[in-house]
């Protein structure tokens, strides 16, 4: 939809509200397109567009909320949108915290927009998946089978206003190169990955990409059990990412005023190793989530949630943050336009240290380098505990001895995250969220 008939589309949608009730409403617009390009045997195995687009509204009124949607902008569907709207209001219960942002509060532009991406051949876009895949099996010849290499271009375009005269957009892009593979030996068979998604194009390395899954899988192979014990353990910064996601739902406002969070009421304690400090926020434009503002409209921002392991607060949007007294952290979160915005996450920043990864494993006698844990979520994110499988490298005399598989490590994450003696400087994004290594102190692994 061009610009013009977008703005057309919204306009009536304006005045259908406006005609049936003098209520404050919002209006929420975005539009997707996505394009995939597959390739399996170097050669392109598949290709598919997609295009989406849909509107969604809120109506204020008495202190009752009505929402509707619809993903198709006729008049008439846009009607029908406005009236379950309003047949909403009448089942919706009374709350004091609903409302809509006061439009005066300025927000900041974020370069989140790639053109080279849209600006692609069909010859480039080519290219580019068939070098990741060729780039893995050029790497080892115990690469045998990739199951498929995939280049995604994203794009979206959102935009927000409201009756208090709130009015705002943006646009942004996302690339992403992604390669499954398979290594094999006399001994077996493992299987690698590797993802890698930015804003820019720039930042795709397909080369690398391809690189980096086959070295996964051929590092795997022969991996063996390792003697049951505690000993010290290096979390990849992947199974980072994968821990922080699990637990970041203890730091939004909604399971902190329904007590379903275990750092409830502890705001001002040290809960957390004091190496270990996490930030929330829309404006780390590395990660996938960063925008110039939340679901309701309020700017981005960077939030403090552990800092030197104490915990400082937590996220909130506008309504969770009336009932906690607390203001708004921009926390507002959509997942399109078919439901309202709930209180989340939004891009997740582990603060990096000083040690490097080869320094981490030059100190280690004897330990585990946790690469991967199976079923992550498996394990409880109130109360943190877990058993999982895993598999990684075994460390030996400061160097990196042989592959791990067919063991287990168990415990409670929140004591694992008390437990980190190091943070390397290295941080990697993985979609929302940023992570480095960590060095734990101590790790439970049944093994043999």
């Amino acid at each position: 939809m061009k610009e013009t008939e977008e703005q057309e589309v919204l306009e009536e949608i304006r005045e259908i509200i406006e005609a049936h009730t003098s209520d404050p409403y919002e209006i929420f617009h975005v539009k997707k397109a996505s394009e995939v390009i597959e390739s399996k045997g170097e050669m392109i195995d598949g290709y598919e567009t997609a295009l989406t687009e849909g509107v969604s509204i809120r109506i204020h009124s008495d202190r009752k909320m009505g929402f509707g949607f619809t993903t198709r902008l006729d008049t008439d569907s846009i009607r029908a949108m406005v009236q379950k709207a309003i047949e909403a209001l009448k089942v919706s219960i009374e709350d004091p915290a609903y409302g809509f942002l006061d439009p005066s509060v300025p927000y900041p532009s974020l370069a989140l927009h790639d053109p080279a991406l849209l600006t692609l051949t069909a010859e480039e876009k080519r290219d580019l998946v068939i070098t990741v895949e060729r780039a893995a099996r050029d790497y080892d010849a115990r690469i045998k089978q990739v199951r498929n290499a995939q280049f995604i271009i994203r794009e979206a375009s959102v935009r927000l206003f409201n009756s208090l005269g709130l009015d705002r957009a943006f646009q942004a892009t996302v690339a992403s190169a992604n390669i499954m593979l398979t290594a094999e030996d006399a001994g077996g068979a493992e299987y690698g990955w590797e993802s890698v998604s930015s804003h820019f194009l720039a930042d795709i390395s397909p080369e690398e990409i391809g690189r980096r899954a086959a070295a996964k899988a051929v590092n795997r192979l022969g991996g063996r059990a390792v003697p049951s014990g505690t000993y010290p353990a290096i979390l990849d910064q992947e199974v980072v990412a994968e821990i922080i996601g699990l637990l970041s739902s203890s730091f939004t406002g909604e399971n902190v005023y329904k007590r379903k969070s275990a750092l409830t009421d502890k705001v001002g304690q040290a809960a957390f190793s004091r190496h270990l400090s996490l930030y929330d926020g829309l404006l780390f434009e590395e990660g996938l989530a960063a925008a110039p503002f939340d679901g309701e409209g309020e700017p981005g921002r960077k939030t403090p949630l552990i800092e030197q392991g104490i915990v400082a607060g937590f996220l909130y949007d506008h309504y969770y943050g009336r009932k906690a007294g607390q203001p708004s952290t921009a926390n507002s979160v959509r997942a399109g336009v078919s439901a309202p915005p709930t209180c989340g996450t939004t891009n997740l920043y582990v603060v990096p240290g000083d040690s490097s990864f080869d320094d981490m494993v030059a100190g280690i006698s004897k330990g585990f380098l946790v690469q991967e844990l199976m079923g992550v979520h498996t394990a409880n994110p109130i109360t943190g505990e877990f058993s999982l499988g895993a598999s990684g490298q075994w460390i030996e005399n400061g160097a990196l001895a042989f592959p791990v598989r067919g063991v287990a490590v168990s415990g409670n994450l929140f004591e694992v995250l008390n437990r980190v003696e190091e943070v390397s400087r290295e941080l990697r994004w993985f979609g929302t969220i940023g992570t480095p290594y960590l060095l734990i102190g101590a790790l439970s692994v049944a093994g043999s």
